[in-house]
């Protein structure tokens, strides 16, 4: 197992020259522990941080070789651009804590936003109890040109400054990962004891932390908003806000990236809408359903904060079953939240009769996705039928209406 020493090693310039030449390697070769002197230890080390720049670590930040991480550091990092977007949840002159900094992400995504217009000085503290996490954080700071100095510290017996902001990924694998923050570390009462006296806060959880009514916040109370935020097609993390001034008129955002677009927040201001007070939830005989209609899928993040009706809602569309349902209308409502798609036939979720409809149809390949039941997409995607001729592409989304189990035979609607 790695030490302390071992990491800090890689900030020495033997490490950076070594670690330059790695970067031009496709495979990583071990004859480099030679040409550079290196230790069994060092080699090793090196090469799973080549590892993870080939693998992991490019789904997670831009210039994976000017990152280094452990195996757990890696998986609990923000992603980069989620980080720089959360970062600007505080106003640019602020101090900031970030608590439990980790590998830094978040912190240097947050010390690059507030020093755009005046220089950064000492206006963010970044702490975690991790003396790895410091010595990684620091060293990926210098990497990508953020002078930054953690602290290793305990969050609860940190000092910190009266007027600084709090920013906090706590730890929830302290006993097993999991989505309640009453298992995390720091402990739920230490974070709400600086939550209650700090500017603003920005907690980040798991997106599918759902408190009841119930919910011991402590003296901080309850949050004035939560955000969902997903990129390309996958929810990445939850925020919980206390007086964020960009959020201050929001109950429940849902926040969406696509490379193609960049950013599109959807902001509602009241509690989600339950399925019975939405405009219209279509609980009818699905196969009645008009072949004509048009059928939307929605972002995940849409689906983890339940505003799938409130969007309905908003845009005077239908909802299919319930309140986690796909969209429907008589025509396509372009929103960046929502995939249109055109129903060409609905019918019983019936093998003989789908992999029937899939010879008759000849297309080139199958898409599957499935809502409210729980299905085997694979093994239904295997009993299609495909004509290797064609190069058009078939939808079959898979939902529960009443206790009816449909498919919705479609055809994408390209935006």
């Amino acid at each position: 197992m790695n030490e302390f020493s071992d990491f800090q090693w890689l900030a020495s310039a033997p490490a950076a020259e070594a670690w330059s030449f790695c970067s031009s390697l496709e495979d990583f070769s071990k004859s480099i522990g030679v040409s550079f002197r290196l230790t069994q230890k060092q080699l090793q080390l090196l090469q799973t941080q080549f590892e993870f720049a080939k693998g992991a670590a490019k789904r997670k930040v831009s210039e994976p070789w000017n990152w280094f991480w452990t195996k757990t550091l890696l998986e609990q990092a923000s992603d980069q651009i989620t980080a720089e977007e959360t970062a600007r949840d505080f106003p640019v002159h602020a101090t900031v804590i970030d608590g439990c900094c980790g590998a830094g992400v978040d912190a240097i995504a947050i010390a690059k936003h507030l020093s755009h217009e005046t220089p950064l000085g000492d206006r963010l503290l970044a702490i975690d109890s991790s003396e790895i996490a410091c010595a990684l954080a620091e060293l990926n700071a210098s990497r990508n040109g953020v002078p930054l100095r953690p602290v290793q510290v305990r969050f609860e017996d940190a000092e910190f400054p009266v007027d600084g902001w709090l920013h906090l990924d706590p730890d929830r694998r302290v006993s097993g990962r999991t989505v309640d923050m009453y298992s995390t570390e720091p402990s739920w009462p230490a974070i709400a004891k600086r939550i209650e006296i700090a500017p603003g806060a920005s907690i980040k959880v798991a997106p599918g932390f759902q408190p009841d009514v119930d919910y011991a916040w402590e003296n901080c109370g309850s949050p004035d908003s939560r955000r969902w935020i997903s990129r390309d097609g996958s929810v990445r993390q939850q925020r919980l806000y206390w007086r964020i001034p960009q959020w201050h008129h929001a109950k429940r955002i849902v926040s969406a990236y696509r490379k193609s677009a960049g950013w599109y927040h959807e902001v509602f201001d009241s509690e989600p809408l339950g399925a019975l007070e939405a405009w219209e939830c279509i609980e009818q005989d699905p196969l009645q359903v008009a072949a004509s209609a048009f059928v939307a899928d929605h972002d995940p993040a849409l689906r983890a904060a339940n505003c799938v009706v409130s969007l309905s809602d908003r845009l005077r569309l239908s909802v299919l079953g319930n309140e986690f349902g796909y969209c429907i209308g008589d025509t396509p409502v372009e929103h960046p939240l929502l995939r249109w798609y055109r129903v060409i036939e609905v019918m019983p979720m019936d093998r003989k009769k789908v992999r029937a409809m899939s010879r008759a149809l000849k297309v080139g390949r199958w898409e599957l996705k499935s809502r409210n039941i729980d299905v085997d997409l694979a093994q239904w995607a295997k009993e299609l039928i495909i004509d290797k001729g064609s190069e058009s592409v078939g939808w079959l989304l898979l939902t529960k209406v009443g206790k009816k189990h449909v498919c919705l035979v479609c055809q994408e609607i390209q935006s």
